[in-house]
């Protein structure tokens, strides 16, 4: 139990004086990820767009 509650207390330090740089980490980590993400989605919606598009002509 003391060994679960050191870590724990560790644990928090390094978040405490590491968590700014770990987050810019990330952050720089999944940059592209997260602009190829975004791309598809745009073009998903584009799509979708048009379909709907295309199905409210055909109706009216």
């Amino acid at each position: 139990m003391g060994r679960f509650i050191l870590g724990v207390i560790v644990g928090a330090a390094a978040v405490w004086f590491y968590g700014r740089d770990l987050i810019e980490y990330v952050d720089d980590k999944t940059r592209i990820a997260r602009a190829k993400a975004a791309d598809t989605l745009h073009s998903a919606a584009e799509t979708l767009q048009g379909a709907r598009e295309t199905i409210d002509r055909r109706i009216s």
